[in-house]
């Protein structure tokens, strides 16, 4: 398979950059952009999905036992039993509208175009990687899998349920309202990755991202009576999928308690170790995933480097790192500090 680093979107989309003879004139700053999307995509390569818009995995379920023979005895059972995972891709789409009257009286018209632009495709990442943590297959065909869909349930050694991917629970009990979680990824083809489409399927796309350039539209407004009005349009398509080929390979540390004064179920590093160990952890490609909430205790032990936190150098700054693994921060309306006990 071909790796991808969905994170080149940035890139592709510095096209859409521009000045007016050297001026930037009345910049638009998005100031609703989330945390974290950027580092989050730079850690997660993409593949291409090998059924088009869908991915089909095959990993093992059972494996036969060794026959132990004496002489003229015949072999056992060698029956290797697999199970196959469908993984589907979804499109999103966002479009970008911008009335031709803006044209009046501004220099930087095609800059803020591009703006626009820019702002849709960002909010697609956003939306893209929110979906990677939080969507349920339940909700619908146009919903993947996401993260905490796949780890819904308490399940660990010493648990009345121990089978992977593994749930840990770090007693935080509160009903609902004031939970957050952690979770631990390991990125690669064998691991977890995204999927874009394949064959004819990837068509007119870039790495998954088709935009399409409507020019000159007639809109109409939304308010009665209605009326209509001249815009540039744009409209960009993604098409994106999640795979977790091994479920060894991911986990969620839950019910960590976020309250300001509250002791009980404070975040403890001693269940993030479990959960390591346990686990079937490349350190190199594997990522821990907080929100702010988290992040702020975490980096209160991580200023007295003791209990495995540390301040190290990683992707050119200063990055928290456990047991030499990096911690990235993802804006708090992803990994949400509102979550119910996870029983």
């Amino acid at each position: 398979m071909t790796e991808y680093n969905i994170n080149s979107q940035f890139t592709y989309l510095d096209r859409f950059k521009g000045t007016i003879d050297g001026k930037r004139l009345l910049p638009m700053l998005n100031v609703m952009d989330k945390k974290g999307i950027p580092g989050f995509l730079q850690d997660m390569p993409t593949f291409e999905a090998n059924m088009g818009i869908l991915h089909r995995l095959e990993r093992t379920a059972s494996t036969p036992p060794t026959s132990r023979v004496s002489n003229y005895e015949g072999i056992g059972d060698t029956h290797l039993t697999t199970q196959v995972i469908d993984e589907p891709v979804i499109h999103f789409q966002q479009k970008s509208s911008i009335a031709v009257s803006e044209k009046v009286g501004l220099l930087n018209f095609g800059e803020r175009r591009n703006k626009y632009r820019r702002i849709a495709i960002q909010t697609i990442m956003e939306d893209m990687v929110d979906a990677i943590f939080n969507d349920a297959r339940t909700s619908g065909p146009k919903y993947l899998n996401g993260l905490a869909q796949r780890c819904k349930l308490l399940s660990y050694p010493g648990h009345t349920t121990s089978t992977f991917p593994y749930v840990w629970d770090n007693g935080g009990s509160a009903g609902t309202g004031y939970l957050t979680s952690a979770y631990m990824v390991e990125w690669g083809d064998e691991a977890c990755h995204g999927l874009m489409p394949s064959g004819a399927s990837a068509g007119g796309t870039h790495m998954g991202v088709q935009h399409t350039d409507h020019g000159m539209q007639k809109v109409q407004t939304a308010v009665s009576p209605q009326k209509s009005y001249n815009a540039l349009e744009d409209t960009f398509d993604f098409f994106f999928g999640l795979a977790t080929n091994d479920d060894r390979k991911f986990t969620r540390i839950s019910n960590i308690e976020t309250r300001t004064g509250q002791t009980t179920g404070r975040f403890n590093e001693d269940v993030l170790i479990r959960a390591k160990r346990h686990g079937r952890f490349d350190p190199a490609r594997t990522r821990i995933y907080v929100n702010d909430y988290l992040a702020s205790d975490i980096d209160i032990r991580a200023k007295n480097r003791i209990n495995g936190w540390n301040v190290q150098q990683v992707f050119g700054e200063d990055v928290t790192t456990f047991l030499n693994i990096p911690v990235r921060v993802i804006d708090d309306t992803i990994i949400t500090a509102t979550e119910s006990a996870i029983n």
